[in-house]
């Protein structure tokens, strides 16, 4: 657990300490996109799917935020599928052809590796169809790895603005008997998510726009703040 934790606050410090600015370049990109009337949309495979949910519906999150959701490539469907379908050329698309992302928005694509066809081309998917791209990846890991896909690029080189989540080489952190163990991405990813969303707050409500945030069910009167917002943006599939 020690040893857990060191390499946590470590990847934390240096994300804080080496990726602040992209952060905020990021941020600025999901404030202007919700300035004009845009959403935040978050795309992931495999467990960075669940990223795409992290922000989704959150008690003092955002409610202009909208998760690219996919139970084959989350794994719901067998995780041997999932691998296969984030390999597969066309799947991304065909998921952007059914949610049909606003132009003017922002997208967030999770990937560790950013290698494969489903991240990569989603990025491309999004500035294709007007939205601006940040993506999360392991920037140095990345770069040791040959794309997997017929673009011929990996996440980082496709997207406006890259955040290194500054994730080992195959996620996990922890050497035992020359193996490895302990995935760190999810927690590193979720540090970034949540470092980009409460930058945008800020940022919207210096500009005197005030930011639409969920409250809390599970508090006194959180279902009836909660209900306009849920009118408003009932068309998000999942709400």
């Amino acid at each position: 657990m020690e040893t857990l934790k060191g390499v946590v606050v470590d990847i934390i410090e240096r994300i804080y300490r080496e990726e602040r600015i992209n952060i905020e370049r990021a941020a600025e990109l999901c404030a202007k996109a919700i300035e004009g009337g845009g959403l935040i949309y978050l795309f992931g495979t495999g467990h960075s799917m669940l990223m795409a949910l992290e922000l989704f519906y959150r008690a003092g999150g955002l409610a202009p935020i909208y998760p690219i959701l996919d139970p084959n490539l989350l794994g719901l469907s067998g995780g041997r599928l999932s691998t296969e379908l984030e390999r597969l050329p066309g799947y991304a698309k065909a998921l952007f052809n059914y949610y049909r992302p606003k132009a003017g928005s922002a997208l967030i694509v999770i990937s560790v590796s950013g290698k494969n066809a489903a991240p990569v081309e989603a990025a491309l998917e999004g500035k294709a169809r007007g939205l601006s791209v940040v993506a999360v990846t392991s920037v140095e890991y990345s770069k040791r790895l040959r794309p997997a896909n017929p673009y011929g690029k990996r996440l980082y080189e496709v997207a406006d603005v890259v955040i290194d989540n500054k994730v080992p080489e195959g996620d996990a952190a922890i050497e035992v008997y020359g193996r490895k163990t302990s995935a760190v991405s999810n927690i590193a990813n979720a540090f970034i998510l949540h470092a980009i969303e409460a930058e945008v707050v800020a940022r919207l409500a210096r500009r005197g726009v005030e930011p639409e945030l969920w409250t809390s069910v599970n508090v006194p009167g959180g279902e009836e703040r909660n209900r306009e917002l849920l009118e408003k943006y009932s068309w998000i599939k999942f709400l």
